[in-house]
């Protein structure tokens, strides 16, 4: 550990790097200042610890959601599914529409098929590994709290399955180059589950009653239909990241011809109504993991780790007391912390990509960042909830930066500054979370071009893990003080 006091001018008129001949610049700084206009800095880097924790339960308010099964041999295994509800966002349409649906030989219009289209346009894992989902009915109402602790068996009749489907992430039916094409331009790809056509007749019969019945508000619907607990049933090394799920309820209309080249009057068509999750209804997103017993070791003198979305983060405790009886009442003008990730030697093809990579998702139009936040549960809950976004006083962002291997935040002083304020004798734990953060472009002028701003945090629920050491892990201080 290292100190230096050194005296500078009132105005500082650039950037003063401390380092060698400490003897010598002091002895200058002391010898050309007046005693009224002292300026003395105080430069130190200080040893903090680390370890890694568990959050079973997450704030998961999405549309968005994982299905599979993936086992990583560092990081252990991680399945997802969700329990969603829907939104009518399009109807069988004006009464001449439904009166030109083909009917059946009792002269019921009939419903053609109804299937469950997850579309997803990437994935984590092997591609080619078979997987099944299947499909179970909600039969009691949903809660708004948002939180992964819930148990879909307490909502859904696990005796009753609507339809199952096998499926791999990768189109077979489709060509190499096809395929290709599609991944670079983020393209849909779906696996669709074949539902009773039962139920579609019912959702087309509620569409007949006055004011079209449960389509009338998101609130009747999900009173008729309380949702759909989507599954990972068969399977294992590969994970999709569901960005839409949807019901399509086929039908098949006639209408009047009106080419007269025709060589019929009448011609048919295939319709559809839609039912989505959407942002008006609920989506509780499952998550369980296994085989963490290495990431939690407590033992583990060297590493410390993030994964997710298994609630797996990391947090590093600052000595408060040791950091007081050293500045003093000196005020911190840069806190620096630096966490350096373990190197991959040999990466495996499907291992888990690292979180806070800053990668982006046009289509949900977010990134990927590291979340560094007081680690007290009422402030994390506040955080999530309300959707808040790191304001560099008291939370903070960063991602991985390849060219250092590490995840470093340049300045957290005020977070530490604030904790003095309040007088704060105990030790000041920050928990490291990795997080999507939502965005919006702003173009400014011909001298300030586009930039994207941040305007709210979610918790980063796409699979990710990296190893994060922890031996002589430091912080770097810089305070000042005027001595007037």
């Amino acid at each position: 550990m290292r100190t230096k006091i050194v005296v500078l001018s009132g105005i500082l008129s650039g950037l003063i790097y401390l380092m060698g001949c400490d003897d010598a610049i002091d002895k200058i700084g002391m010898g050309i200042q007046p005693d009224g206009d002292k300026v003395i800095v105080f430069d130190d880097s200080l040893d903090i610890t680390g370890e890694t924790i568990k959050d079973p339960v997450l704030y998961a308010k999405s549309i968005y959601g994982l299905l599979g099964n993936f086992y990583d041999e560092n990081y252990g295994e991680l399945t997802a599914g969700y329990i969603c509800q829907f939104f009518p966002t399009e109807g069988f349409g004006t009464q001449a529409n439904m009166d030109s649906i083909i009917k059946d030989m009792n002269g019921i219009p009939r419903i053609d098929s109804i299937q469950l289209k997850i579309l997803y346009a990437t994935y984590v894992g092997d591609s080619l590994s078979p997987m099944e989902v299947s499909v179970y009915p909600v039969n009691k109402p949903l809660p708004q709290n948002y939180y992964t602790n819930v148990d879909p068996a307490g909502y859904c009749d696990m005796n009753v399955v609507l339809g199952k489907q096998a499926y791999t992430a990768r189109d077979l039916t489709i060509s190499d180059s096809l395929n290709l094409a599609n991944i670079s331009n983020n393209n849909y790809k779906l696996v669709s589950v074949t539902l009773p056509r039962e139920l579609g007749q019912r959702f087309f019969d509620e569409y007949t009653k006055a004011n079209h019945g449960a389509y009338a508000s998101p609130e009747a619907m999900i009173e008729f239909f309380p949702g759909l607990y989507v599954k990972s049933t068969f399977g294992s090394g590969c994970m999709l990241n569901v960005e839409k799920t949807g019901i399509y309820i086929y039908y098949t209309r006639e209408y009047e011809n009106n080419d007269s080249t025709s060589l019929s009057p009448t011609s048919t068509r295939v319709q559809a109504s839609v039912l989505d999750v959407t942002k008006e209804v609920i989506q509780l997103n499952q998550y369980t993991g296994s085989n963490e017993e290495k990431l939690l070791n407590p033992g583990d003198k060297e590493n410390m780790y993030l994964k997710t979305p298994a609630g797996i983060f990391a947090q590093v405790t600052i000595p408060m007391a040791e950091i007081k009886a050293k500045i003093g009442d000196r005020k911190f003008s840069n806190v620096r912390l630096s966490i350096p990730a373990e190197v991959r030697q040999e990466e495996w093809e499907y291992a888990l990509p690292f979180p806070g990579m800053g990668t982006k998702s046009n289509i949900a139009m977010s990134r990927s960042k590291l979340l560094l936040i007081e680690a007290d549960p009422a402030t994390i809950k506040t955080f999530f909830e309300e959707k808040k976004y790191a304001d560099g006083k008291t939370s903070f962002y960063t991602t991985f930066d390849k060219a250092t291997y590490s995840y470093t935040f340049d300045n957290i002083s005020n977070i530490v500054q604030n904790a003095i304020d309040r007088g704060d004798t105990k030790d000041l734990v920050l928990r490291l979370i990795p997080v999507q953060v939502g965005y919006y472009e702003y173009t400014g002028s011909y001298y300030n071009p586009t930039s994207l701003i941040d305007y709210n945090t979610t918790h980063y629920l796409a699979p990710s893990a990296v190893t994060l050491k922890k031996n002589n892990l430091k912080i770097q201080i810089i305070a000042a003080d005027l001595n007037r």
